[in-house]
């Protein structure tokens, strides 16, 4: 009997369960370590929404192990196969690209990262052309970059390639004006697909 066979609805619901009941309370113990309450004189704590949220979701689940155990919902009671041989080939692909995303991250940085991943889940799991997948690929980090670390000012994790940053916060928070920041960002983002298009256009 293949792997796809043995996940059954069935079992696919009461694993998805529990999971997420014990998520939920792994959450709800660490939004605790923050203020939980709101009131007038202290407004909302930093803790109130992630532990109602949790709360609220180990609510459900529970309800659904609950539903599982007596076998009250249809799928409780459903052996059918859960997924079949080729969706379980692309989830096993995407679980296993993004673990290698997430470990990227922590050497790479998230910005280089994220650019041979999405040009490789692109690659794999569409029909794009390169030059899309390219353009794409490039453009996305970019725009990261300037809505988290310029609009934001939220530094996201960058590995060693953290120093090829250093000129780019120096001219970010330098004295130049509104207006060539502006170009510089017009250009930062328009300038990688232009070099795609020049590329793809021109030599074959």
């Amino acid at each position: 009997m293949s792997i796809t066979n043995k996940i059954t609805v069935k079992r696919a619901e009461i694993a998805v369960a529990v999971i997420l009941a014990l998520c939920s309370i792994a959450l709800m113990i660490k939004s605790a370590e923050n203020r939980i309450t709101w009131n007038a004189e202290e407004n909302m704590g930093a803790g109130f929404l992630p532990f109602y949220l949790s709360l609220g979701m180990l609510i459900c689940t529970t309800l659904t192990i609950i539903k599982f155990v007596l076998k009250r919902s249809p799928q409780s009671k459903d052996d059918t196969p859960f997924i079949d041989a080729v969706a379980f080939k692309f989830i096993a692909v995407t679980i296993i690209s993004l673990v290698v995303l997430v470990l990227a991250i922590g050497y790479l940085g998230i910005y280089f990262s994220l650019i041979f991943f999405l040009a490789f889940y692109l690659r794999y799991f569409s029909e794009k052309s390169f030059a899309f997948i390219t353009i794409f690929a490039i453009t996305t980090p970019i725009l990261t970059f300037l809505f988290f670390e310029w609009m934001l000012k939220i530094p996201l994790p960058q590995g060693i390639s953290e120093p090829l940053f250093y000129p780019v916060y120096d001219f970010m928070y330098g004295g130049f004006s509104f207006a060539v920041k502006m170009i510089f960002i017009i250009l930062t983002v328009v300038l990688p697909t232009a070099l795609v298009f020049l590329t793809t256009r021109f030599i074959k």
